[in-house]
């Protein structure tokens, strides 16, 4: 009985932070700026790999542990930029995987400008693990009318403006809608997704630099939530930043760049909501590595990671 409690508790809150889960919310998103806008692909002028693991609200029965890899490219003389993304996630007796390529067009204009478009799809495999919950009434259901294994195509959109110091993009996730359960019982979907993102740099000094960003993201059933960010690089190397997170909480982190190849860093999300005040929080690693193949850096590589 205690086990199905918890784990309809943490499907029910899980909402408010992962909207669905097929895109979790990484803390280090701003590190990784493809895990939310496929239009970013190509923005690093090289082969940039990222790695990350998530385990959340540490202590809670059933939370989300999220594994994250990715790596883009930009072909063709930087008019043209490709990327792959592979996403497992497992919540309670749920657990999901997700494989995306997108594909993305630079339009450049005059200065250090561009405007770039993406589409992204693949591939969603959506899985029960029936046998982990223990039913109160000894049986459920939607567990007996719910298939336990499903595979389903899901496609993004994604478009962005950047210049040298700043950047505006706008990512529809889960354009088709996926439908979970074929049950009558129970609506079960992926709504759609927007996600709309901004940030600015500004120089302080030759070895400080601030940057604000922000991170709006709605559904189609009307739930919203944003982020807020200050970050401040020191030294073109390491990134302290602090976010508030509407309705969640806080979360901190630190990014250090040991090279122009390899970065690596942390997050902590401190918790407020008090329906989560049983847990110890959530840790979030994150480690990235760029292949320097191409003789040109993007001016926007070290300003927006």
């Amino acid at each position: 009985m205690r086990k199905f409690v918890v784990i309809s508790f943490v499907i029910l809150v899980g909402f408010t932070e992962s909207f669905g889960q097929q895109h979790s919310l990484y803390s280090q998103y701003i590190f990784n700026l493809y895990a939310i806008n496929p239009a970013y692909a190509g923005e690093r002028n090289s082969v940039a790999t990222a790695l990350s693991y998530r385990n959340q609200w540490v202590g809670f029965e059933g939370a989300p542990k999220t594994a994250y890899f990715s790596a883009h490219s930009p072909i063709l003389n930087n008019n043209l930029a490709v990327g792959f993304w592979f996403q497992n996630e497992q919540m309670g007796a749920r657990e999901q995987t997700s494989m995306h390529g997108s594909v993305s067009y630079k339009l450049q204009l005059e200065g250090n400008k561009k405007i770039s478009f993406a589409l992204s799809g693949g591939a969603l495999n959506h899985r029960y693990n029936w046998n982990e919950l223990d039913f109160p009434d000894g049986s459920d259901p939607v567990a007996f009318v719910s298939e336990a294994n499903q595979w389903r195509p899901v496609f993004d959109f994604g478009a962005m403006y950047l210049s040298s110091h700043g950047y505006v993009g706008l990512s529809i996730l889960n354009l088709n809608g996926v439908e979970l359960s074929e049950s009558v019982i129970i609506d079960d979907r992926l709504e759609p997704s927007f996600n709309l993102i901004g940030g600015y740099i500004f120089p302080i000094s030759n070895k400080v630099d601030l940057k604000p960003s922000a991170l709006i993201r709605a559904q189609m059933n009307g739930a919203w939530q944003f982020d807020a960010n200050l970050s401040a690089r020191f030294m073109n190397a390491l990134w302290i930043t602090a976010t508030y997170r509407y309705q969640f909480g806080m979360v901190f982190s630190g990014h250090f760049y040991l090279n122009d190849n390899l970065h690596f860093g942390y997050s902590y999300d401190l918790t407020t909501n008090s329906l989560l005040s049983q847990q110890s929080g959530t840790h979030e690693l994150f480690i990235g590595y760029d292949f320097n193949l191409y003789k040109n850096k993007s001016s926007t590589q070290r300003t927006f990671l």
